[in-house]
């Protein structure tokens, strides 16, 4: 009987050790993988797609990347490898890759899908509906649209401060970085929800190429007519990705957001718009922003603009007519004041917070109309409040809220306070000038 125990008890132990001795035959070592990073898209020409690949490169031992010193003067980019491949979807484009990259393709490590400008415009939803299932891609990609196509964006990609593109990526979509000038919830997991809504507006980060920035051919300069000290002062909020007047560093850049109708692409706003949807969508990280001086409105000032309290979406319904009423409280620190109004006085303050406060208004009423009644698009979430108002489900949809969206009535109440003017007591004033 002992015998038997023990027997039983060896047979059991040899069991158990089988899957520890199996090793790890199924898995590849880290030097044999090649890591995607980035991965666009552009409209192929047979009815396809041209998939570009963003590829991390391998670093040396002696602090190069890709075979070269890190002081190499080369024009080509070390810091990735680059290639574009046509193929019907994703799957069959990696698998063609495989005949000339020697190393594993995986996309577990990508940090942001691009679409191209043509590739959004065109629609979405194919291409959607194969990514979606692939269990490499994570929901945590940042979508990002990009004026232009993606193949040239992606090649435009010469990070000057980073050699890692994948830390890159996440430095330059950052919000704590970038603030409310980039949309908030751009990942791959909310723009799928986002287009599966119905009547919903899926927003994505805008990006565009400056292939002028890299050959040096920018221009700071303006027209003679246009120079002079009665000209109104440029607002870099109203600027879109690829339009920044600057000269140097990485030709890529990163500002506003990208707004789509379903699955297609409906248009761009630039960084101030793109504030303004934080905003109303109860999304605003602290971000500097600039206005037009009340005391001259060709100067600006810049206020270091927060959210006092979460918007509030109210959301009214009788019959067929939509009224939705936004909430919301914002404050701010004066950052930078070019004229001689002192702020620092209790009225003059008044009258600052007033006029911020209209401004703030109109840019919103703008947006509004621009989504809702221009591109038809609820990008605000108006719908999920919505959907309370109906008693089932069947209602619901065929009350047909996409249809609707255009018809919408909308109100914005604001308020704004200034909480602190800086440590400057007064205005800068010459000394002959003061009384």
């Amino acid at each position: 009987m002992k015998r038997k125990i023990r027997a039983f008890r060896c047979f059991l132990i040899c069991v158990l050790l089988v899957p520890l001795l199996s090793g790890c035959w199924d898995r590849l070592d880290p030097e044999n993988i090649a890591f995607v990073m980035a991965i666009g898209v552009d409209p192929g020409p047979r009815n396809d797609f041209l998939f570009t690949f963003a590829l991390a490169g391998p670093k040396t031992t002696n602090g190069g990347i890709g075979g070269r010193s890190l002081n190499s003067s080369s024009d080509q980019n070390d810091s990735i490898s680059v290639f574009t491949v046509e193929g019907s979807n994703i799957a069959s484009a990696m698998t063609a890759s495989q005949a000339f990259v020697a190393r594993r393709l995986t996309f577990i490590h990508a940090k942001a899908f691009i679409l191209g400008e043509d590739m959004a415009r065109k629609g979405v939803i194919e291409l959607m509906s194969e990514v979606v299932r692939n269990r490499q891609i994570r929901r945590t990609l940042d979508m990002i649209t990009t004026r232009g196509s993606a193949q040239t964006y992606i090649r435009n990609i010469r990070p000057t401060t980073e050699q890692d593109i994948n830390l890159w990526f996440e430095l330059e979509t950052d919000p704590n970085n970038m603030g409310a000038a980039l949309p908030k919830k751009s990942r791959f997991h909310n723009f799928i929800l986002d287009i599966e809504s119905k009547g919903g507006g899926a927003v994505t980060i805008l990006s565009a190429p400056r292939p002028d920035i890299r050959k040096g051919r920018s221009n700071l300069t303006y027209p003679r007519e246009h120079a002079s000290g009665d000209s109104r002062q440029l607002t870099i909020g109203d600027e879109y990705a690829g339009s920044i007047r600057r000269a140097g560093e990485v030709p890529v850049e990163f500002y506003g957001s990208a707004v789509y109708q379903g699955s297609k692409l409906a248009g761009f706003l630039n960084g101030s718009e793109t504030k303004v949807l934080n905003m109303l969508r109860g999304q605003f990280l602290t971000t500097p922003w600039d206005f037009p001086d009340p005391a001259d409105p060709q100067l600006n000032l810049t206020l270091n603009v927060s959210a006092q309290k979460q918007t509030r979406l109210e959301v009214q319904r009788n019959q067929d007519q939509i009224k939705a009423t936004f909430h919301v409280s914002m404050e701010g620190d004066l950052m930078s004041v070019q004229t001689t109004a002192n702020y620092t006085v209790p009225a003059e303050t008044k009258k600052l917070e007033r006029a911020i406060e209209q401004l703030m208004k109109q840019k919103s009423i703008n947006l509004l109309q621009k989504t809702l009644h221009t591109w038809e698009v609820d990008c605000f979430y108006i719908s999920n409040q919505l959907k309370s108002t109906f008693r089932t489900l069947q209602e619901w949809n065929d009350f047909d809220w996409k249809n609707h969206v255009k018809d919408t009535q909308f109100y914005v109440d604001i308020s704004f306070k200034l909480r602190r003017h800086g440590d400057q007591v007064g205005p800068a004033i010459e000394g002959d000038q003061m009384k």
